[in-house]
């Protein structure tokens, strides 16, 4: 039973990010042997991912209180983290004649994410200060893809979400990510979030929306 296991994945991801290692799969071996440790550091971990976001969205022309009505995070939080990571790399455009902005994975995440290299993608739509809607779309034939598909979301989601909605985030995607059917759904709201998963034939997509 490997998806107890997955809960680190995020951890070890993070703590790979703050101390500013980008060699990728290699390093996150390597990191996975000090676990304690780096359990122990997460705090500061945490916080400096944090001051990164805070910083990008402060240059960012956007007000230090969103406006309501939306997500209650903008797109340059994601950018920043997501950016810094040299996973993703974004294209600007429009979604349903809303402003939109979308990830794909950077050719040099190939090693990483392999299962997912084709028919990955995370738009952030609506307002770039106050997102009204993230959808995540990602692969899913094997249980490589239900591995990696879960590792991606949760370095998604840790560039935007804050702490306590994150651990409470992965928990819920873990335990349902590999049980959804094909044509099914599993749905949750954390605070003032709802999460949809959803299953097709081949892929399965998270969307994102405020509580109603």
């Amino acid at each position: 039973m490997r998806h107890p296991r997955l809960l680190f994945v995020p951890l070890v991801m993070l703590f790979v990010l703050a101390c500013g290692l980008t060699n990728g799969i290699q390093q996150m071996q390597q990191a996975v042997t000090q676990l304690p440790g780096m359990l122990t550091s997460m705090p500061t971990a945490m916080g400096a991912m944090e001051t990164s976001a805070a910083g990008a969205q402060s240059s960012g022309n956007c007000p230090a209180t969103p406006t309501s009505g939306g997500l209650g995070f903008g797109l340059a939080n994601a950018k920043a983290v997501l950016t810094m990571t040299q996973q993703f790399t974004f294209t600007d455009g429009t979604v349903n004649g809303q402003p939109a902005s979308t990830a794909t994975l950077a050719s040099g995440s190939a090693g990483t994410f392999s299962s997912l290299a084709n028919g990955f993608s995370a738009q952030f739509i609506g307002d770039p200060c106050n997102l009204s809607e993230v959808t995540v779309t990602m692969p899913r034939v094997d249980q490589a893809t239900i591995d990696q598909g879960i590792g991606v979301a949760n370095i998604l989601f840790a560039a935007i979400l804050p702490p306590d909605v994150q651990v409470a985030f992965t928990t819920w995607l873990t335990q349902k990510y590999s049980k959804v059917p094909v044509g099914g759904q599993e749905q949750t709201t954390i605070s003032n979030l709802q999460f949809t998963l959803k299953r097709t034939q081949a892929s399965m997509i998270l969307d994102i929306l405020p509580a109603k």
